[in-house]
């Protein structure tokens, strides 16, 4: 009787499905909670132009990870929330789920800003979330998508959310250092400045595995890139190429 009360508190009415975006923040009787619903069109530019990218290079690092217009991403992430839940992962609980959406705890604000507003203490709070992708990577998990925006902080806690990525179970260590560097770009692309000698050294300490290298050897690879900081295309470069080129910059000395 408990459980059949507690999901239909947690039901969201039809009305408020439609008239909300995809991931949404919602007051139940003073409980505030996140919906995040289904997306029937998985696929964007960006993925496509990683797919060439990845059919191109073969590198494990490039691959795709959109899952396919027939599979559901609201199932496929319940799933991987319970288990990081199991796994002792800070994850968000799941109150509520069903084919169309789910229900999920608060984990409180975006890290990304709350950084922002305690710029002062922006090492400690970076140091606390790489903490948090270490932890993952331990029980070897992986994110996909494990941009700095994909951290929440409630009473000092660090929380993952947004598990929407599909990885090949056989480039699991591949993507370990794609979290990594994904980490780090997005803390660049933030204005963080951040210290990628220090990071890898802090999770190389954390998980016991060499990635400064790995790291280094990779973006030194994509340094052709540069040519986008030239001439006319210096003009109209995208900024994810600009940061990109200065992480690279950070690593080549």
């Amino acid at each position: 009787m408990e459980s059949e009360s507690r999901k239909m508190k947690y039901q969201i009415p039809t009305e408020v499905l439609k008239l909300n975006p995809r991931v949404f923040k919602y007051d139940i009787n003073g409980e505030i909670v996140y919906v995040k619903k289904r997306e029937k069109n998985k696929k964007h530019f960006g993925h496509i132009l990683q797919s060439i990218i990845y059919k191109i290079t073969k590198n494990p690092m490039l691959i795709p990870t959109v899952l396919s217009k027939n599979e559901n991403e609201v199932l496929f992430e319940i799933k991987k929330i319970l288990k990081l839940k199991k796994d002792e992962v800070n994850v968000p609980d799941i109150l509520f789920s069903c084919e169309d959406y789910f229900v999920m705890s608060d984990t409180g604000e975006n890290l990304k800003e709350y950084i922002k507003s305690h710029i002062e203490k922006k090492n400690f709070y970076v140091e606390k979330a790489l903490g948090e992708l270490c932890r993952l990577h331990y029980k070897n998990n992986v994110h996909g998508g494990s941009q700095i925006r994909n951290f929440t902080i409630k009473d000092e806690k660090i929380s993952l959310i947004d598990f929407e990525e599909k990885i090949p179970e056989k480039y699991i260590d591949e993507f370990k250092i794609r979290d990594l560097l994904v980490f780090i770009l997005s803390l660049q692309k933030a204005g963080f400045d951040p210290d990628v000698k220090k990071i890898c050294k802090i999770y190389e300490e954390k998980t016991s595995k060499e990635v400064y290298e790995v790291l280094r050897k990779f973006l030194i690879k994509y340094k052709w890139i540069y040519f986008l900081n030239r001439g006319i295309f210096s003009k109209i470069r995208m900024k994810d190429v600009r940061d990109f080129i200065a992480v690279i910059e950070k690593v080549d000395k």
